[in-house]
Formats: structure tokens, C-alpha cells, sequence
């Protein structure tokens, strides 16, 4: 169910490669704060009986499962992100200050500083990131001056064992947190891999083709959109589009062009100024001749275009 809501979501967007990656690591650490967010609601119903907080931090679980239904140019905006950062902190700050010391709500501060590098790209966004560390800091540090009493009469006075259990789920949620950034890093890597080693493939290919003197007179007439692109491209590749429309009769005509585009090893940008089209029409596209073809996601569309026909 999950992977379908998955593929729904990323087909709506139509994304590339890169930001399908980019995707389903944002869709990974927001599932992980959903379920932070339910365990919250579950610890303050059964175990710390706050049925008020429970309602409250369902209300949120919810809000943030909406936004799997929004646009990526909203998701992946750095004025929202900065913003939703800034506002689970008050969260744990509020927690922190009705709870009391003995609960250890501020051990959530590291659960987002760990995460706040793979939201934000630290050459370009280090000034916000060390803001909202300063900030986690700066609540961090007014708790501990007023002794977590800064607002006495919200003190929720937790019974002893009340307090165990909240202690419990912090190391809990510690714990989640932790495993997600391997997970990230893992996912990282793995695609740093994958794109040296099929770097590696195509330039082997390139090498061993008789065709790269045609090929630059190709790109010259595409990125000049030169009618006459077409018709030498079918001088030079006469099997080409016979080859993908016998493998795939679905495929369109503007579909075709974008292919022959994609065996030249051209970029989306310059698909984009090749074809007088926007970027998110080339990636548009490019998502759909993935799906028609069924080219696996780990596999590079250029690379599985060069190599098949």
C-alpha cells in the first residue's frame, strides 16, 4: 500500500532519478516523524494520561501526513522547512517546560539536530542550520536556567513512574532517529556508487563507438533546434526508433525525439533549450519513457536508452 501511495506521489510530480532519491529520503524521515508524533500520542493517552496533548500531537501526525499531497517545490522549499524546523522546537521546548527536568523531553533536540543536514544543504544553507541549532540551544539553555519552571502552572507533575515511561520512549525515539540517518547515509552512498560506476560505463562506451564525430554534429543541430535534426539522426541511427517502437508500440512521437535526445547523452537542461520546453516538462516526459520502457529506478535513462538501442 505504502509503495503504491509511493509511486503515486512521484508520478504526480514527475520526477527524474535524482529527485526521486531526493524524494523518498524527504518521504522517509517524514514517515519516521509521523510515527514519532503517533508514539506521542499513544505515550500521553495510555501512560502519561494527558488525552488533551494525545489529541494534540495526533493533529500534527496527521498534518504532516498531508504533506506527502503537496508539491515538491513546496516541500523541498527552505522558507517552509525552516520554518516546520523551527516549529518542533517549540514543541520540545513546551514539552520540556510542562514535563518537568526528570522527564528529559530535551534529549528530542538531538533527534532534529541529527536530521537538519539531510533537509538542508550545509554549502548553501549553513547559516540556517546553525541558526536553528542556536535556537534548539537557546531553549535548551532558558529550561535549564528556570529550572523547567518557566510556566509552573503548566507543569503537568508527572508521577514517578509516568516519568520512567516518557525517559523509555525518549531513548526510543533517540534510537529511531539514529537508524534513520545510517539509513540516509547508506542511501547516499549507494547512489554516489551507482552514478561513478555508470559514469564509468558510458565513458567506456563512448570510447569504443565509431559515432562520435556524427554524434557532435547531432548535438550542434539539436541545441540549434535545426529541423533537419531529425532526419540526420535517422541517417546516422537508422534502427533507432524502428528498434523502440517494435520493444514499445506505446511510444509517441514527441516521446521519440526526447528518446533520440536521450541517446546523445544529453542532460535535462539541455533537452529543455533542445526541445524550447521548461525543465519539469523534459523530467515530465523523461518519467513517462521510463515507465513505458520499464527502465528499473537504479538504472541511468540515458545510459539504458545508449545501451539497448
Amino acid at each position: 500500500m505504502l509503495g503504491y501511495i509511493y509511486s503515486f506521489i512521484k508520478s504526480r510530480n514527475g520526477l527524474d532519478e535524482i529527485g526521486c532519491e531526493k524524494s523518498h529520503l524527504f518521504d522517509a524521515y517524514t514517515l519516521v516523524l509521523i510515527v514519532i508524533l503517533l508514539c506521542n500520542c499513544i505515550l500521553n493517552l495510555f501512560f502519561v494520561a494527558q488525552p488533551v496533548y494525545s489529541l494534540a500531537f495526533f493533529g500534527l501526525a496527521v498534518l504532516m501526513a498531508l504533506t506527502f499531497l503537496l508539491p515538491n517545490q513546496i516541500r523541498f522549499n527552505k522558507k517552509v522547512l525552516t520554518l516546520i524546523f523551527f516549529s518542533l522546537g517549540l514543541v520540545v521546548f513546551y514539552c520540556d517546560i510542562v514535563s518537568g527536568k526528570g522527564v528529559m523531553n530535551y534529549l528530542s533536540y538531538i533527534s532534529l539536530t541529527m536530521v537538519l543536514g539531510f533537509f538542508f544543504n550545509y554549502d548553501k544553507d549553513k547559516t540556517i542550520i546553525f541558526i536553528l541549532i542556536g535556537i534548539y540551544t537557546a531553549f535548551f539553555l532558558i529550561n535549564v536556567f528556570f529550572d523547567h519552571s518557566l510556566f509552573s502552572s503548566l507543569n503537568q507533575h508527572l508521577s514517578p513512574i509516568q516519568q520512567y515511561y516518557v525517559r523509555i520512549y525518549k531513548v526510543i525515539e533517540i534510537s529511531l532517529c539514529t537508524f534513520t540517518g545510517i539509513y540516509f547515509v547508506h542511501r547516499k552512498e549507494k547512489l554516489i556508487i551507482k552514478f561513478h560506476v555508470e559514469k564509468q560505463k558510458l565513458n567506456e562506451l563512448v570510447k569504443k563507438t565509431d559515432k562520435i564525430p556524427f554524434s557532435r554534429n547531432l548535438y550542434e543541430l539539436a541545441m540549434e533546434r535545426n529541423s533537419l535534426f531529425i532526419v540526420y539522426f535517422k541517417s546516422q541511427f537508422p534502427d533507432f526508433f524502428e528498434n523502440i517502437l517494435k520493444a514499445h508500440p506505446n511510444i509517441v512521437s514527441s516521446e521519440l525525439e526526447i528518446c533520440a535526445l536521450l541517446h546523445l547523452n544529453l542532460s535535462t537542461k539541455e533537452i529543455a533549450v533542445a526541445t524550447n520546453s521548461t525543465i519539469r516538462s523534459v523530467e515530465n516526459k523523461k518519467y513517462r519513457i521510463r515507465k513505458k520502457l520499464n527502465i528499473p529506478i537504479e538504472i541511468d535513462t540515458n545510459l539504458y536508452i545508449i545501451n539497448n538501442f
